[in-house]
């Protein structure tokens, strides 16, 4: 989403790990011995790939200048992605420390964490075939629902039920 463009695009499940590698580097010794024993010999078998700097992957120009929140900036989301963006999923960032890092924590409320889940009114809704134009309409409709829910208190932690009696 920040480059706007798939980071590894690759044409199926081989040339996509090769674009994995070529970007971010071949993997270390210890996470390939994790590997199946054919995967293993074949990354072993490819070229050596020092990988590209996070500052090269996501340059500055990919990132807002000004932002709402001044404390954001492009080397912090950098830090974060290099944190996410790690082969070896054993080594990667975990949920709770990314909502915790700096670059996403201006956003972080707990209440919104703890918050039941949405009410799904229509489970059938993702199965029917729209056109663009009706998808863009369902998702309006359902942005102002949600607008709507917010502001009776039902999307901050409490019940549809207690939010209507205080009303």
């Amino acid at each position: 989403m920040v480059r706007g463009s798939v980071l590894f695009p690759g044409t199926d499940d081989i040339d996509q790990w090769n674009k994995v590698i070529e970007q971010l580097g071949t993997p270390s010794q210890e996470f390939m011995m994790k590997l199946n024993q054919s995967v293993r010999t074949y990354v072993e078998n490819r070229p050596r790939y020092a990988g590209y700097s996070f500052e090269k992957l996501f340059p500055d120009v990919l990132f807002p200048a000004d932002s709402d929140h001044n404390k954001l900036k492009a080397s912090q989301a950098r830090d974060l992605l290099s944190k996410m963006l790690v082969i070896d999923a054993s080594k990667r960032i975990s949920v709770d420390e990314a909502l915790q890092h700096p670059y996403i924590n201006v956003w972080y409320d707990p209440s919104e964490v703890e918050a039941p889940p949405p009410l799904i009114t229509d489970k059938q809704l993702d199965e029917r075939e729209h056109t663009v134009e009706e998808w863009k309409e369902l998702i309006y409709k359902e942005v102002l629902d949600w607008e709507e829910r917010s502001k009776n208190g039902v999307i901050r932690g409490q019940p549809a039920s207690v939010a209507q009696v205080q009303q």
